[in-house]
């Protein structure tokens, strides 16, 4: 048990990308939680010993406890801030849902790769700051930090507070060697947990962390007001239980099924289970293992259609044309109709995708004969007719798919939403 805990924290020190995908996966928030308390606050002892070390003699009980408290508080205002600014940005770049569906969703895989981010980011920042104070580097930079604080302290007003305290000056330096470390982690979880590529990665943890240099200093007294009564910290616990609990129970649910995925891939003869794991890393965006689940249900099942039918859209993602057609030939020889008349679509897109667009277009009318309102089909019909140099034909199919995505159900709107502002940058390009 404590070793699957400390798994994914062990991975981000060699293979950090694996070790996210762990904590995404298996990790409970609640060991996220206490391995992000147990790091934070074995760097604050380090880091801070030289001022801890006279109540540690005298108080050694509440001194430890009043570190305990401060950690605690900074895991409050990551759990509280910041899960939810990075998962709200990270929806604006990739528009998956609602902001509320989003965080019931991803809440608890989310904040279980930034609590690692953040236990891995002091376990790192650790021996830098032994180097730090055993090369005497730390005080040069308070020395200096102090002469700069003291110059600006003679043009405030004499009774301003003292900005020259060594103390605070030494927290800064140890904080600013551990963020940068959390902040490349915290892209990494980001990327893992939302399947969005690096540099929305990257993006998403920038503008959260730009977010969060506004927010914490206004939030941050009301964090260390509650951190200072373990009484209020448990009147916060019980007020956000519920909904803590119930993200934790989504997230625990949805590694168990994959979980029990796995265990039913041990049966040499269970496709389906091949093909359900496949599904879940094409969704997640991991095509190369979704590809060899995909094939491995058609070595064990040769009539597997649908996993015939999800390589060739893997295939086509990544521009192997010609497999992608073989493998939707092999869905069509065995059912036409297959997902709704939905192959037919993925034929012809691969088709426009080769430039093939007589053949596009053939195989669009076949699936728009059934679904004759569907804004993509309706969409590559006009990209089609249009490399055909059919332009007043692919203007009309556009505007169509414009006007099926507007009288769409709400729920749908969301969705296909894509289509209409493909289709409106394609009429004004014709302008």
């Amino acid at each position: 048990m404590i070793m699957d805990w400390l798994r994914p924290l062990l991975l981000m020190f060699y293979a950090p990308a694996r070790g996210m995908s762990e904590a995404r996966d298996r990790a409970p928030l609640a060991p996220a939680m206490l391995l992000a308390l147990i790091a934070h606050i074995g760097y604050l002892l380090y880091t801070e010993w030289p001022y801890l070390a006279p109540a540690l003699a005298t108080h050694s009980a509440l001194a430890i406890f009043q570190i305990i408290l401060r950690s605690a508080g900074s895991l409050l205002l990551i759990v509280i801030v910041l899960v939810p600014i990075t998962a709200f940005v990270a929806n604006l770049f990739e528009r998956r849902a609602s902001f509320g569906v989003v965080m019931q969703q991803e809440y608890a895989p989310l904040a279980s790769a930034i609590l690692y981010a953040w236990a891995a980011a002091h376990l790192i920042a650790l021996p830098l700051a032994f180097l730090a104070n055993s090369t005497k580097f730390t005080a040069e930079v308070v020395a200096s930090s102090m002469q700069v604080a003291e110059q600006w302290q003679k043009s405030l007003p004499p009774d301003a507070p003292p900005m020259a305290n060594p103390r605070l000056l030494a927290e800064s330096f140890y904080r600013m060697l551990m963020l940068p470390f959390f902040g490349a982690f915290t892209a990494i979880g980001v990327r893992e947990v939302f399947r969005i590529s690096v540099l929305r990665a990257i993006g998403t943890t920038m503008m959260s962390g730009v977010l969060m240099l506004f927010i914490a200093p206004i939030l941050m007294p009301v964090f260390r007001f509650l951190s200072g009564s373990i009484f209020l910290l448990m009147l916060v616990f019980i007020f956000l239980r519920s909904y803590i609990g119930e993200a934790m129970r989504s997230h625990q649910a949805r590694a168990a099924f994959k979980q029990n995925l796995e265990a039913a891939t041990l049966n040499p003869a269970d496709a389906s289970a091949h093909y359900n794991l496949g599904l879940i890393h094409q969704q997640r965006g991991e095509l190369e293992e979704a590809r060899k689940r995909f094939e491995r249900a058609i070595e064990i099942d040769s009539d597997e259609i649908d996993s015939h039918y999800q390589l060739g859209r893997i295939a086509r993602t990544q521009n192997r044309l010609a497999e992608a057609v073989g493998h939707f030939e092999q869905v069509v020889q065995r059912d036409q109709t297959h997902a709704q008349h939905e192959i037919w679509r993925e034929i012809g897109a691969t088709y426009l995708a080769a430039e093939q667009f007589a053949d596009a277009r053939d195989a669009l009318e076949r699936f728009l004969d059934h679904r004759r309102s569907d804004p993509q089909g309706l969409y590559l019909m006009g990209r089609a007719l249009a490399g055909m140099g059919r332009q007043r034909e692919a203007a009309e199919q556009m505007q169509a798919c414009i006007e099926a995505v507007k009288t769409a159900p709400a729920y749908k709107y969301r969705t296909e939403k894509r289509w209409l502002n493909e289709a409106q940058q394609f009429l004004r390009s014709q302008v």
